[in-house]
């Protein structure tokens, strides 16, 4: 009995939430009528938690729609530039195995079969498209640098370039390494690579292609992936947010050139939101690009009402490395309508609402709501502190629209 009303207890407002508005169904949009208007030029894709299956799949769907219906030519991932360009030269038409590049990538969120899916799909696709019409695949993180390093040294043994100094860049992607770089050697990282850039420029000449592009690229990747080990602590997600923000105006101006002009970026719902989750999240890559795109950007954020996630079971220090289906709820209300909704889910662009045309559900989605947001760590205590992994804020503050789910499953992460 006593165990029932703790249960109850640390879950009051999911119980308070769970109760139909007929103004919310009679609003729900099918995802597969969203309509993203012309004028946009970046659609930031979110996820309440990395770990949940349904997010992911997300992606591919929203791609296809994005390309089909308008044009789109890239996804660009919550993943490291340099860790995304196997992937990228293989919907290109080049050989491998989609499962075994994303099961590569650094985050092991991604070593699924709904990744895969669509790097297969974008594959499938370029292969009957003409030139001017292909996807791209890219990355716009900036702190996992080795399989960038791995890319530039493949493009320096095919180049003319030679007598490169990368002895502080070999120790850097050392695997035998166990102690940090320090300051001076991050550094020296950094003029390491600064020299190289203009190693390859020299090479280069006028004339750069795609895999030239992408080499210089990843040398500022490098030297930001240092600076970004040099922040304080606090300071360290401003910083990433900001650099990730830099990486997607870089791939926007690259495919003005090369493709439509339009993109679509998949991450966490924290990193695609127009403000920060927390106080302490002052600067959101969301945020960031609002500021500079204003409508031609589009946040389109996601939550649920229950269910799992697969995430790393945080130790609080060193250890084996674990990962753990864990089993939460949202106290949204607005997510549990999808409960009433075909499919169990359903799409709401909350620029449609006005106190005029539907006042409950504008005041509905302009007031704080308990929406779910997981991150990749997660320890059954945190069951205790709803503050870490829900997020009290109004969607409008965050989102320029919404996916709500019923529910939601684990991914199933090979590693």
């Amino acid at each position: 009995m006593v165990s029932v009303a703790l249960v109850i207890g640390l879950n009051y407002k999911t119980v308070l939430a769970s109760h139909k508005i007929k103004e919310v169904v009679d609003a729900a949009v099918p995802v597969e009528g969203i309509e993203i208007p012309d004028n946009v030029q970046i659609v930031g894709l979110g996820e309440a938690s990395h770990g949940s299956k349904e997010f992911q799949e997300s992606k591919l769907e929203m791609l296809k729609m994005l390309v089909e219906k308008k044009d789109y030519r890239a996804i660009v991932v919550e993943a490291d530039f340099g860790d995304c360009l196997a992937a990228n030269a293989y919907v290109q038409g080049g050989d491998g195995d989609a499962r075994e590049i994303v099961n590569n990538m650094s985050f092991t969120i991604y070593h699924t079969k709904e990744m895969a899916d669509i790097l297969d799909w974008m594959k499938q696709y370029n292969a009957s498209a003409p030139e001017d019409k292909k996807l791209r695949f890219y990355g716009f993180d900036m702190q996992n640098p080795d399989q960038g390093i791995k890319f530039l040294f493949d493009y320096i043994a095919k180049s003319t370039i030679t007598g490169a100094d990368l002895s502080a860049t070999n120790l850097l992607i050392d695997e035998n390494r166990t102690e940090p770089l320090s300051d001076d050697q991050r550094n020296k990282v950094k003029s390491e690579m600064a020299e190289l850039k203009s190693a390859i420029e020299g090479a280069a000449g006028s004339e750069h292609d795609f895999d030239t592009i992408c080499a210089l690229k990843i040398t500022d990747n490098v030297c930001t992936a240092m600076d970004y080990g040099m922040q304080d602590t606090q300071e360290m997600t401003n910083f990433r947010d900001a650099a990730m923000a830099e990486n997607v105006s870089w791939i926007l101006d690259l495919e003005k050139e090369i493709g439509s002009g339009k993109i679509m970026l998949a991450g966490h719902d924290g990193h695609i939101a127009k403000k920060g989750q927390s106080m302490f999240m002052k600067v959101t890559m969301g945020g960031v690009l609002k500021e500079k795109y204003g409508d031609a950007y589009y946040s389109l954020g996601t939550d649920f009402f229950k269910g799992k996630s697969n995430i790393r079971v945080y130790l609080g220090g060193p250890g084996e490395y674990k990962r753990k289906d864990y089993y939460v709820t949202t106290a949204d209300p607005i997510a549990y309508q999808a409960k009433y909704v075909d499919g169990k889910r359903f799409f709401l662009d909350f620029g449609s609402f006005s106190p005029e045309n539907n006042a409950k559900l504008h005041s509905l989605v302009n007031s704080k709501v308990s929406m779910g947001s997981l991150g990749e760590g997660f320890s059954g205590i945190y069951y205790l502190m709803h503050s870490s992994y829900r997020v009290e804020m109004a969607p409008t503050d965050l989102y320029d629209g919404m996916i709500f789910y019923y529910e939601v499953g684990a991914i199933d992460p090979q590693y």
